[in-house]
C-alpha cells in the first residue's frame, strides 16, 4: 500500500532557522518541499559532489587494490585522482596517435629512418603510394619496389611532382622510434594504474567524504530553500501519517510552530511504498526501472510480481532453464551471502514459474518428444491452445486492471464505466478469438455485451461536472476500444517469445547432436562445448525476452488499463547520512588538496609520474 502523508509547515524565528534545521535532519522523516533558488555555493558543491562520486567510481574498477597513495586526506585524493584520469586519457590519445602512424608503415614493412635519410643524402627521392604498379607521370628511370598488395615505392633521381597518384605523407618517426615510444607509454600506464591502485585502497575515506558532502548538500538545499518574510522563516514537506503526533511533540521543544493537512492533488506529494516481506521481492525491477506509482495511485508491487512471475516462466518456458537458473542462485546464495535478498528471491520465484511451466508443456532443454503434463500444451499440438492461453491471460489482466478502478470509484457513477471497460475487454477477447484463433463464430450474447459496454462508458465515463472540459476523450473513444482489442492482442507475445525461446534450443540439438556417431571424441567434445553455449547465449535472450516483454505488460498495457501514470515521487527524508558526531569536512583549499606525500609511494612510480608530467 501507499502510505498516507501529510503536509507540514514548520515555521520558526529567523535566528533559529539552522537549529530547526539540525533538529529535523536529526529527526529524519520529513521529505521536504523547497523554494527553488539559485545559490552558487550550492553548485559548488554539487559539482564537487559529482566529482567525488565519478572518483569512487572509477576506484570500484580496481580488483585488488594494493600500495599507499601519495596523498594524506580523502580531500586531497579527489584532485590527484582526476590528475591521473587526465594523464590516463592524455596517454591514450598519444598511443592511439601512434597506433596509427604505425599502421602507415605496415605496408612497406621496418624502414629505419636512417635509410631514407642516406638515400635523400644522395639526391634520390623516395615516394610511398597506394598503387598496384608504377603510377603514371613517374621520373624515367624511376625504380618501384612493390610492398604489400596494392602499395608500392618509388626511388628516382629527379622530383616525383608529377605523378597522378598523390603519394602518402608518412609519419615522421620510424617504425622502430614509434615501437620504442610505445613501450614507453605501456610503462608509464602501468604506473598511472599502480597509483589508482594504491588510491583505491582509501575508498572507505571516500565514501565517508562523500556522505559528509552529501549531507552539506542537502543542508544547504534546506536552507536556500526555506521561505522568509520579515523576521520568521518557514520550511515545507510530507511526513507519514504515523510520524505526525512525533513531529508535533518534537516541534514544542523545538520552539516551531506546527501546521498540518492533507496533501492538496497539486501537491508533490512523495510516495512511500509499504509493502509485505512478499511483494517487496518485486522492489529491484521498480528500482531498476526508476518507476514509482503517484500517491493518488495505487500499488501495483503485488500483482506486478505474480503477473511478471507467470510472464517469465511462459517467455523461458524451457524446465531445464527453470532449474539451472534456481540451481545457479542457489549456489550463489550459498557460497556468496551477499547475493542473498529481494532480487534473489524474485529469481526463485521466477525460475520455480518457469520450471512448472516447462513440466506443464514438455519444454526441457528443447528435446523434442518429451511428455508434457498437458499434452494439448506441447509443441507438437496445436499452437492455438497456448495463443488461447495467452489472450485469456491478457483478457484476465486487464480486467484486474478495471476492477481495481471499480473499487477505487465504488461511491462513483464512473464504476459503471470500469463494468464497461471490463464487457468491452472480454468482448475483444472474443473478436480476437474468431479473427486469430479461427472460431467459427462469436458467442451470441458478445453483441448484446458490447452494446451495454459501450452505453455504460459513454454515459458514466466522464462527472457530467468535468463534461465540458473532457468531451475529447469521447471523440476518441473509437480508437480507445481500438486500442483494447490490441492491448488484448499483445498478451500474444508470450507465445511468439517462448516458441522462438524452444525453436532456437531445438535448432541447437538438431545442429550439434546429429552425426554425433560419425564423429570422433575430440570433435564431439567440440561440439557439446558449442551446444552448451548455444543454449547459454539462448538462456540469456530469453532473460532479455522477459525484461523487455514481460516487464512491458505490466508497465505498459496494464497500467494504461489502470490509469497508473509511474508518475510518483520517491520517498526521500531529510536526514544525515553520516554519524551526528561526525563533523562535517570542508574543503580546505586546491593549494592543500593538491599536496603530495612522498614517502607515500614507490620511487619508480613516482618517476614515472614525473614523465607523465613531463608529456603531458
Amino acid at each position: 500500500m501507499i502510505t498516507p502523508m501529510q503536509h507540514i509547515t514548520l515555521i520558526c524565528r529567523e535566528e533559529d532557522s539552522e537549529t530547526l534545521l539540525q533538529e529535523l535532519r536529526g529527526f529524519g522523516a520529513m521529505h521536504l518541499k523547497l523554494i527553488d533558488r539559485d545559490n552558487q555555493q550550492l553548485e559548488h558543491l554539487s559539482e564537487e559532489l559529482g566529482s567525488i562520486r565519478q572518483i569512487i567510481l572509477k576506484l570500484e574498477q580496481v580488483e585488488e587494490p594494493e600500495g599507499d597513495p601519495e596523498v594524506d586526506s580523502a580531500e586531497a585524493l579527489i584532485p590527484y585522482c582526476q590528475r591521473l584520469e587526465q594523464t590516463a586519457r592524455e596517454l591514450e590519445i598519444l598511443d592511439q596517435l601512434l597506433i596509427k602512424e604505425e599502421k602507415a608503415w605496415v605496408p612497406f614493412g621496418r624502414i629505419e629512418h636512417s635509410t631514407l635519410t642516406a638515400l635523400r643524402e644522395r639526391g634520390l627521392t623516395v615516394g610511398f603510394y597506394r598503387a598496384a604498379n608504377s603510377p603514371l607521370g613517374l621520373p624515367e628511370g624511376t625504380a618501384w619496389l612493390t610492398a604489400d598488395p596494392g602499395f608500392g615505392v618509388a626511388v628516382s633521381m629527379q622530383p616525383q611532382d608529377k605523378v597522378d597518384t598523390p603519394a602518402i605523407h608518412m609519419p615522421v618517426r620510424s617504425p622502430a622510434r614509434i615501437a620504442q615510444l610505445r613501450s614507453h607509454l605501456q610503462r608509464i600506464r602501468e604506473g598511472v594504474a599502480c597509483a589508482m591502485s594504491a588510491a583505491a585502497t582509501r575508498l572507505p575515506e571516500l565514501k565517508q567524504l562523500e556522505s559528509e558532502r552529501a549531507d552539506e548538500l542537502d543542508y544547504l538545499k534546506a536552507h536556500t530553500g526555506m521561505g522568509n518574510e520579515e523576521s520568521l522563516r518557514w520550511i515545507e514537506g510530507f511526513v507519514p501519517s504515523q510520524q505526525l503526533p512525533n513531529l508535533e511533540t518534537a516541534a514544542q521543544t523545538w520552539g516551531a510552530a506546527l501546521i498540518s493537512r492533507e496533501p492538496l492533488e497539486e501537491d508533490p506529494t512523495p510516495t512511500l511504498l509499504q509493502q509485505n516481506a512478499f511483494v517487496s521481492w518485486i522492489q529491484p525491477v521498480f528500482n531498476f526501472l526508476g518507476v514509482t506509482p503517484g500517491y493518488n495511485e495505487v500499488d501495483v508491487g503485488w500483482s506486478f510480481l505474480v503477473f511478471l512471475s507467470i510472464f517469465s516462466g511462459m517467455i523461458i518456458g524451457d524446465a531445464g532453464y527453470g532449474l539451472l537458473l534456481l540451481l545457479t542462485v542457489g549456489l550463489l546464495n550459498a557460497f556468496k551471502p551477499a547475493t542473498r535478498g529481494k532480487f534473489a528471491n524474485l529469481l526463485y520465484l521466477m525460475g520455480g514459474a518457469t520450471l512448472l511451466w516447462g513440466l506443464l508443456t514438455g519444454n526441457l532443454f528443447g528435446i523434442e518428444g518429451m511428455p508434457a503434463v498437458f499434452p494439448a500444451l506441447s509443441a507438437d499440438e496445436d499452437p492455438k491452445n497456448i495463443m488461447n492461453i495467452c489472450f485469456l491471460m491478457g483478457a484476465s489482466h486487464l480486467t484486474l486492471a478495471h476492477l481495481w478502478n471499480l473499487w477505487r470509484k465504488r461511491t462513483s457513477l464512473q464504476a459503471l464505466a470500469e463494468i464497461g471497460w471490463i464487457g468491452s475487454t472480454w468482448t475483444m477477447y472474443a473478436v480476437t478469438g474468431q479473427m486469430v484463433l479461427g472460431w467459427d463464430s462469436l458467442p451470441a450474447f458478445i453483441a448484446p455485451l458490447f452494446m451495454v459496454s459501450v452505453a455504460l462508458i459513454v454515459l458514466f465515463m466522464t462527472p457530467p461536472a468535468k463534461l465540458k472540459e473532457a468531451w475529447v476523450d469521447h471523440m476518441m473513444l473509437p480508437l480507445s476500444f481500438v486500442n483494447n482489442f490490441v492491448d488484448v492482442v499483445s498478451y500474444v507475445r508470450l507465445y511468439a517469445v517462448g516458441m522462438a525461446t524452444f525453436a532456437l534450443a531445438s535448432s541447437f540439438n538438431t545442429m550439434i547432436l546429429d552425426g554425433t556417431a560419425d564423429r570422433g571424441l575430440i570433435a564431439n567434445g567440440v561440439m557439446m562445448i558449442i551446444l552448451v553455449l548455444g543454449h547459454a547465449l539462448n538462456f540469456i535472450l530469453a532473460g532479455m525476452g522477459v525484461m523487455v516483454h514481460g516487464i512491458r505488460l505490466n508497465t505498459l498495457e496494464f497500467a494504461s488499463h489502470l490509469g497508473l501514470t509511474w508518475s510518483g515521487i520517491p520517498y526521500s527524508p531529510f536526514r544525515a547520512r553520516t554519524s551526528p558526531s561526525t563533523p562535517a569536512v570542508r574543503s580546505q583549499g586546491s593549494e592543500e588538496a593538491s599536496t603530495l606525500n612522498p614517502s607515500g609511494q614507490k620511487s619508480e612510480v613516482r618517476g614515472r609520474r614525473k614523465q607523465v608530467s613531463t608529456l603531458t
